[in-house]
């Protein structure tokens, strides 16, 4: 079974990737010292290229992320083959390292396994296409930590069945810290703070959200801190004149989303169910506590309680009767649905005309347990034709889209 995480990649590009001379190349996945990071390069490939698909093995592919360097990037994942696929894609050459195309940064939980022989795809600008059967795949860590480095078959970080909870604290107030079996910490700052520094062993490491690869002896501390009053905050990946800059701004400052990173939103990421889901958890201001219900989501997940609070307040299904699919990628249609309920939940929808969709080309694409859901979004005017008169209702929502209608629904008279 295939699965997309992220997608931002046209149709003409994947097109073209799908049909050309078979040749000889390497992809080199380069570990960080915990191993669940890794830059992923493609070696003897040729420079301008402005598109590239690289395959390889992955033991436990649905822990899967990427965060590619190009202006449109996807991950899928083949469960069944025990494979994950790259994308990147732009409009000018990708970018090169020391001859090498750099392709992003993919994340994988520990214990993660990346072996034997690959497969990739290149692009020119002209759409040629050039195939690499049997790829050697390259994988080697950072050994300042572990002492380990390996090409071919490597573990990204041990054994993954081992306790290794750090041990963890806030230094004053302002946010909640969780700490995972999984070497996991979850940080979390109260609405109007910020994390301000986090020391692991004593060393302040970058600002981020969730930390992972750590220890049972490792030590975290977090230091939060009040944000200034019409502060703010500056992505590197957002322009100020773009259409959805001030709902990024909007929706961070309510503490309802926070960056990739420190430095980056992710406007263009694919909005995934368990990023949704937490979300409306934060903007509920209700707790919860996680439970087993899904089988694919631990209780030491980020998104664990706001999984539990969704379905116990019949916001949310599985996608089974035992599984939630929280990396699975979220559309127009699914988002409508999610939120209507959110709002039916407080109590602030009015009787939706499902008539209103009449006016969009693809009203009769709209799934039927959607069309309720989907007039009440476009009748509340959260929700608008992607052009052409057309709802799209099957497209994937992205951050940047659902900062955007969040704005609408919290500031709607």
């Amino acid at each position: 079974m295939k699965r997309w995480i992220k997608r931002g990649i046209s149709a003409l590009t994947l097109g073209a990737l799908l049909t050309a001379n078979v040749l000889a190349a390497e992809i080199s996945l380069s570990f960080n010292k915990q191993g669940t990071a890794a830059a992923v390069q493609l070696l003897d490939a040729g420079t301008d290229r402005y598109a590239a698909e690289v395959t390889f093995t992955l033991s436990n592919p649905q822990s899967v992320q990427f965060q590619g360097k190009a202006e449109s990037y996807a991950v899928t994942i083949d469960s069944d083959a025990g494979t994950v696929t790259l994308y990147a894609a732009s409009s000018k050459p990708l970018t090169v390292s020391n001859g090498a195309l750099d392709l992003g940064t993919l994340t994988v939980a520990a214990g993660a396994e990346v072996g034997g022989s690959g497969t990739a795809i290149v692009l020119d600008q002209s759409l040629n296409r050039f195939t690499y059967a049997d790829a050697a795949v390259t994988v080697t860590q950072d050994s300042s930590d572990s002492g380990s480095s390996s090409g071919g078959n490597t573990s990204s970080g041990g054994s993954s069945s081992a306790d290794r909870t750090p041990s963890v604290s806030v230094n004053g107030g302002g946010g909640k810290v969780k700490a995972a079996n999984d070497g996991s910490v979850t940080i979390t700052p109260d609405a109007g703070y910020r994390i301000a520094k986090i020391l692991v062993n004593g060393k302040e490491v970058a600002v981020s959200t969730r930390l992972t690869g750590l220890k049972a002896s490792d030590v975290v501390v977090v230091t939060f801190e009040k944000e200034e009053a019409g502060q703010e905050i500056a992505f590197t990946d957002v322009d100020p004149g773009m259409w959805y800059a001030d709902a990024v701004q909007f929706v961070v400052s309510k503490n309802l989303f926070q960056g990739m990173s420190a430095t980056e939103f992710g406007p263009n990421v694919t909005m995934s169910r368990a990023m949704l889901v937490t979300v409306l958890y934060r903007m509920s201001g209700e707790t919860a506590k996680s439970s087993s219900v899904f089988t694919d989501v631990k209780p030491g997940d980020w998104y664990a309680e706001a999984v539990s609070w969704a379905r116990e307040n019949g916001i949310v299904q599985g996608v089974t009767d035992t599984t939630f699919a929280p990396n699975g990628a979220v559309t127009r249609e699914q988002m409508a649905t999610i939120l209507c309920r959110y709002a039916q939940r407080q109590g602030t929808v009015q009787e939706a005309d499902a008539s209103v969709l009449s006016a969009f080309a693809d009203a009769s694409s709209v799934s039927s347990y959607a069309v309720s859901a989907m007039g009440w979004a476009v009748q509340e005017g959260l929700l608008s034709g992607v052009g052409d008169r057309t709802l799209a209702p099957g497209g994937f929502a992205t951050r940047a889209q659902v900062a955007v209608i969040l704005q609408r629904f919290l500031e709607r008279a």
